[in-house]
């Protein structure tokens, strides 16, 4: 079993779709419709991913990504728009830390083989072994 995949879209239909969908994959799922309210759940629940919509009632997504990144580095985001977002805002949110860039509509498939790879990237990242940590323990066997 997975964590808690976050979904935040100011929509709730697209939020309540999205969840049931993730959900009847096996993965467990919570909605929030603003940054704030992202956030505070985000410090209840410690997502291992978080769906973000671009276009937020309370600022943008690349805001709540920076924000959720920065609270846990190994945080997967996938970052979805609506909107006609152009090439400078899918490569500012790649650069800001974003697993994948989806627009809608997509299909629940679609989403879940994104979900599939930022978990298995997330797995990747917090169960290598840390070279540093290696090192050390080499060098105090001696």
């Amino acid at each position: 079993m997975t964590g808690t995949i976050l979904i935040v879209d100011p929509h709730e239909d697209v939020a309540e779709v999205l969840r049931t969908g993730l959900e009847s994959a096996g993965h467990d799922a919570a909605t929030s419709s603003s940054i704030a309210t992202a956030l505070a759940r985000a410090e209840r629940v410690r997502p291992s991913l978080a769906i973000v919509n671009l276009s937020l009632p309370d600022g943008d997504g690349l805001r709540l990504l920076r924000l959720l990144k920065s609270s846990d580095p190994s945080l997967e985001v996938i970052l979805m728009t609506g909107g006609s977002s152009s090439s400078t805002e899918v490569v500012a949110a790649i650069e800001a830390g974003a697993f994948h860039f989806l627009f809608k509509p997509f299909d629940l498939e679609e989403l879940q083989v994104s979900v599939e790879g930022a978990l298995e990237h997330r797995r990747f990242l917090v169960e290598r072994p840390d070279p540093r940590r290696k090192s050390e323990e080499l060098k105090r066997r001696g």
